[in-house]
């Protein structure tokens, strides 16, 4: 078998691509050969690492080449799989394409940025701390602050702007509870009484309570969060949001359940998680996302690049064979804008890519603009997008 249609197999199969005919191919082939199996998840393994290190990389080719050239001059005494050489290939392929939407985009006139720009603004670590006796506290300043809660938990405001809670009553008769809510343009993240670390995206909230029982930890989800989940088997973690119940002892997954969006994702990073909706549930895996459609029965599982769905937390928007509408609802909540489509068809156009979140939002409509067929522009507060 040709190393260009394996690679061509892990591309098409990572974004959702194969042909019918295709499929039957590929599935003849993994079952020609006990060793097939394994090479191809070598490949998938590959061409996740280089194509996130291109994105990683983007802002600096030289050290993006620099790891071609060591891919490629690597000791073969070192007994390097045959498939590690041809990761490079794959990372020449990304390398270029990002490459071209970089100049691409270079050679906009500064002229055209200002409408967006004065339109928008660029995310920030802000929220809204709801105590247990409804006072509120707005954390939007670095610099540590300090708040006591009635049962003597201490939450601290750390010098990044980031929540711990680090101590409290060890015999729970009644949970107390605190709610953070990062608005759009925002983002936050903080440390749960059990060590547990959650990143919440922005437009979403977390109830929870700030010193867990030793039987349970419930906590209740309004749009999208990563948790980093500490682990014990005595007390399972469950995130509710909407009907949807995500169980788990420890692990990292990412949850996505906003009120405009008409399904509820589950990504799973690391470990095993258990997924209730309604009277259906099912184990995922690592690479495992499920995805239930609101007020649907049924949940379905696909494999994906997890990091993919992570990206965000580490301030880059990463979209491989995505509807427009689905990157533009994330643009909109990020800058605060409303982006609205003159025709439905253009809603399904695709786009991969990943943009940088610090970026301003004319670096990033101008992204899109540059490698498909639509373009924006501002009609009162909205932005308009047309083909």
């Amino acid at each position: 078998m040709k190393i260009d249609q394996i690679i061509e197999w892990v591309v098409h199969y990572h974004r959702g691509e194969m042909s019918d005919e295709e499929k039957r191919t590929f599935e003849c082939w993994l079952v020609e050969d006990k060793n097939n199996p394994t090479l191809f998840n070598q490949y998938k393994k590959a061409y996740c690492k280089s194509r996130q290190m291109v994105f990683s990389e983007v802002v600096n080719k030289e050290k993006a080449w620099d790891h071609i050239i060591k891919a490629i001059n690597k000791p073969k005494k070192r007994l390097i799989p045959v498939w590690a050489s041809y990761a490079a290939a794959i990372l020449l392929v990304g390398l270029f394409s990002t490459w071209f939407v970089w100049n691409e985009v270079s050679k906009i006139s500064p002229a055209s940025q200002n409408e967006f720009e004065q339109l928008a603004e660029v995310g920030s670590r802000k929220a809204i701390l709801t105590l247990a006796d409804g006072s509120q506290r707005r954390l939007n300043t670095t610099g540590q602050e300090e708040f006591d809660e009635r049962d003597g938990t201490l939450i601290v405001k750390d010098s990044i702007n980031s929540l711990i809670y680090k101590s409290g009553s060890k015999s729970v008769d009644q949970l107390i509870y605190n709610k953070i809510e990062v608005p759009r343009a925002g983002e936050y993240s903080l440390t749960l009484a059990d060590g547990t670390k959650v990143w919440l995206n922005a437009e979403s909230s977390l109830r929870y309570p700030v010193h867990f029982s030793k039987q349970q930890r419930d906590v209740y989800l309004t749009g999208e969060a990563c948790f980093e989940v500490t682990h014990n088997p005595d007390a399972p973690f469950t995130v509710h949001a909407d009907d949807t119940k995500v169980r788990v002892l420890g692990t990292q997954f990412n949850v996505s359940a906003y009120d405009d969006q008409a399904f509820i994702t589950t990504t799973l990073v690391e470990g095993r998680v258990q997924v209730n909706y309604l009277a259906n549930k099912t184990i995922l895996i690592p690479g495992n996302q499920s995805l239930v459609e609101k007020g649907k029965d049924g949940i379905n599982v696909s494999e994906v690049d997890a990091a993919l769905y992570i990206a965000w937390v580490n301030g880059v928007f990463e979209f491989e064979n995505k509807d427009l509408a689905y990157i533009t609802a994330q643009l909109g909540r990020w800058y605060n804008v409303n982006f609205f489509f003159t025709e439905s068809q253009l809603k399904h156009i695709k786009f991969t890519g990943a943009i940088k979140r610090d970026k301003s939002i004319n670096y990033a409509i101008r992204l899109i603009e540059s490698i498909t067929d639509v373009t924006f522009r501002v009609e009162g507060e909205n932005i308009i997008i047309e083909k």
